[in-house]
């Protein structure tokens, strides 16, 4: 179980000081696009007394993915189990605008349309991030706290720059290809363990391409300011795009332990855990975590 509390200090060597708004915010504001938010509210949730509803969850995608992903299963889960739940499609991806300005596109761009959406919700939500979706989770963390951050088979923090090296070793075109410009190849084996074949490629063939310059900027390390919320890091052991050294060193940068995925069979699930089979049992993970860390307690 993940040990959290009130208040998270990040492992000083990602600290810096907090701030809402940077030098670029001011001076080249990034610009606003059409933002595909998919939704799932519990029927009542708004009559409920504000102090005692369940929180919004944010759902932020990865590489390549879209609101979709999380539309697919865990926002009508989450709804049933009486929890707010919304999907970001970042730009240029899944329903959203900007797609003819996507090889221009910065990690700071995100960050922006994530912090619109938030302004948009009833309530302070939790962020909840996949794989490069949890480093603008946490990005937008250090400029908004959030109610909680849950970070999912998270990219690292620290820079994915020995995850790149071993992508050469392994696969040189693929690396290749990211040098390049073009986007990081992902074939079912690597996002799934348990779904049949005809799954797996319907759901690859949503993925779309990803700016460069934002696949650039995950091979830096990037430092945060103190994160006043829970933390919850969850990973798999069996991903194949996210080292498990990468997420322990997460959950260490955070003074948590991580929350290992698993299916009932007890086997792990794959790096898109909102969509492999078993991902029920992750999104209960989530929203115990959720549960026991935001709700008001008698």
């Amino acid at each position: 179980m993940s040990r959290a509390g009130s208040s998270v200090n990040v492992d000083p060597r990602l600290r810096k000081p907090t701030t809402v708004m940077r030098l670029w915010d001011w001076s080249l504001p990034p610009h606003g696009v059409h933002r595909e938010v998919l939704s799932a509210v519990p029927d009542g949730w708004a009559d409920e007394p504000r102090a005692t509803r369940t929180p919004p969850l944010l759902f932020i995608h990865g590489l390549a993915h879209g609101a979709w992903c999380f539309a697919e299963n865990w926002l009508p889960a989450a709804a049933a189990k009486g929890f707010p739940a919304y999907a970001l499609s970042l730009r240029g991806h899944g329903g959203s605008g900007g797609s003819r300005q996507r090889r221009r596109t910065l990690m700071r761009h995100y960050v922006h349309d994530v912090m619109q959406t938030i302004t948009e919700l009833p309530q302070p939500p939790v962020l909840v991030g996949h794989s490069m979706g949890a480093i603008i989770a946490q990005l937008v963390a250090d400029r908004y706290s959030p109610r909680a951050l849950v970070l999912l088979t998270p990219a690292p923090l620290q820079g994915a720059g020995a995850t790149m090296l071993e992508l050469a070793r392994r696969k040189p075109m693929a690396a290749a290809t990211v040098v390049a410009g073009g986007t990081l190849p992902m074939q079912a084996p690597q996002l799934f363990t348990g779904l049949d074949d005809a799954t797996a490629d319907h759901y690859v063939s949503r993925l779309v391409p990803e700016s460069p310059w934002v696949q650039y900027e995950l091979l830096r390390r990037r430092r945060i300011g103190p994160v006043r919320a829970p933390v919850m890091v969850a990973g798999t052991k069996a991903d194949r795009l996210v080292r498990v050294a990468d997420i322990e060193r997460t959950a260490a940068a955070y003074g948590v332990d991580p929350v290992w995925l698993t299916r009932a069979d007890g086997q792990p699930l794959g790096h898109d855990v909102m969509l492999d089979t078993g991902w029920d049992r992750a999104l209960d993970s989530v929203l115990e975590f959720v549960s026991a860390n935001t709700m008001s307690r008698g």
